[in-house]
């Protein structure tokens, strides 16, 4: 009888006959991922239409508030001379208000409007701010106008900021038939 030392490797006469003529079974094949019904198919396309549809919206979005951005980057500029002590600034706040409700919203509808009918009609188009009641408890009733027409000397470092921050609040957040 003839030992195995562990040395010399397993002959198929050294192991059990019976297992001798078997053979190392193959491997599955794979599994697709694709899909095998047609139907598949046109979900994957139905998607992808409503996914390509949905960027196209967002990238609408974006071109058609084009002008918020540049007047927010414009209202920046004037918050910085404003801040080095050019106090003429806040003169060109109702003037960058007028040209981005030009730009929004149909010229018959903004340009006729003056003094609280102007500031009331800010306030329609943006819940957010209130150019018509907030200023009128500082004493500011019409505030746009004279700020247009007047110096804003008179107005305390409180009010400028206040009116600063309604304006720009104004063109984020007013409401264009787009959004």
């Amino acid at each position: 009888m003839t030992t195995n030392t562990g040395l010399e490797p397993l002959q198929p006469e050294n192991v059990n006959p019976l297992m001798a003529s078997l053979s190392e079974p193959s491997l599955p094949e794979s599994i697709s991922w694709l899909p095998n019904a047609p139907g598949w198919y046109w979900l994957l396309l139905l998607l992808f239409c409503f996914a390509l549809y949905r960027v196209y919206l967002v990238i609408q979005k974006y071109l058609a508030n084009t002008y918020r951005r540049a007047a927010l980057v414009e209202l920046e500029q004037l918050s910085l001379e404003a801040q080095s002590g050019d106090i003429s600034s806040f003169q060109k706040l109702p003037q960058l208000l007028r040209r981005t409700a030009l730009y929004a919203f149909p010229r018959t509808e903004v340009a006729p409007l003056t003094g609280t009918d102007w500031e009331k009609w800010l306030d329609d188009h943006c819940t957010n701010r209130q150019f018509s009641t907030e200023f009128s408890t500082l004493e500011l009733s019409g505030v746009l106008a004279q700020l247009a027409y007047s110096s804003a000397a008179t107005l305390t470092e409180e009010k400028r900021n206040a009116i600063m921050e309604n304006v720009a609040l104004w063109i984020k957040h007013h409401e264009v038939s787009h959004d």
